[in-house]
């Protein structure tokens, strides 16, 4: 995570551990505001759009763990990584459901170490999604028709990645191929060329009436076919807007 472009969300009522939260964080040279309850905490996520968004588990008026859910199944342009610190031992609602999701979960009081090991399991590059969402862009991409080819795995990555962190889908080519190619461990330009391959097979194979279905006007009529960018914001957009109707 480039640390000096990230900012970072403190929900914690309580001043010690909000203290102890805000030090590790400054040590790591991330900036970060702190909220008191889930309500300021809710806006502040939609308003900063944070990388990070470290909770008390204990967070009034309901608990950090209706806090994460609410923030996962909103609609939001930056999913941030959700960090949950709690007594140790302490067993959260849906705890399950949000490790599946990508939570961390960490042990008060809140340690630089353990931080550190959490924001480098939570980082975009490497964020979980559920098994709902990666189910459902599996159901997208077979719906268009895309190949299996290095370009639809590279697709399907970008997707992912786009969707927790919709800024990306303006920074193309300085940020989101080079992150896929890392992934694969392939050029940035091979990314781009395969994705582009795997497309122009899709549009020239595949079924006419369910592309139209996922991108209806959004494509240039006269080019006939998505570019890499286009498809994968138009993916990422159909499944961050579906998270919330979950």
């Amino acid at each position: 995570m480039p640390y000096s472009e990230t900012l970072a969300v403190i929900a914690d009522a309580d001043e010690q551990g909000a203290r102890q939260a805000l030090s590790a964080l400054e040590t790591l040279r991330i900036p970060a505001k702190r909220v008191l309850n889930g309500i300021a905490a809710l806006r502040a996520v939609e308003e900063l759009t944070p990388d990070i968004l470290l909770l008390n588990a204990s967070l009034p008026p309901c608990d950090g763990a209706w806090l994460a859910d609410r923030v996962y199944k909103s609609a939001l342009l930056v999913h941030p990584a959700v960090l949950i610190s709690r007594v140790p031992g302490l067993r959260l609602p849906g705890e399950e459901e949000l490790l599946e999701r990508g939570a961390a979960l960490l042990d008060r009081p809140l340690r630089l170490e353990a931080l550190q090991q959490a924001l480098a399991e939570t980082d975009v590059a490497v964020r979980r999604t559920s098994g709902r969402i990666r189910r459902r862009l599996e159901e997208l991409l077979g719906r268009l028709d895309l190949p299996e080819h290095d370009g639809r795995d590279y697709l399907g990555f970008a997707v992912l990645m786009a969707y927790q962190d919709g800024r990306l889908n303006n920074q193309l080519t300085k940020k989101l191929y080079p992150m896929v190619a890392e992934r694969f461990g392939v050029s940035a330009k091979k990314v781009e060329t395969a994705m582009r391959y795997a497309i122009e097979l899709a549009w020239k194979n595949g079924r006419i009436e369910e592309q139209y279905g996922i991108f209806r006007g959004t494509i240039d009529a006269q080019r006939g076919k998505p570019t890499c960018g286009e498809m994968i914001a138009q993916l990422s957009d159909i499944l961050r807007l579906e998270e919330v109707r979950v």
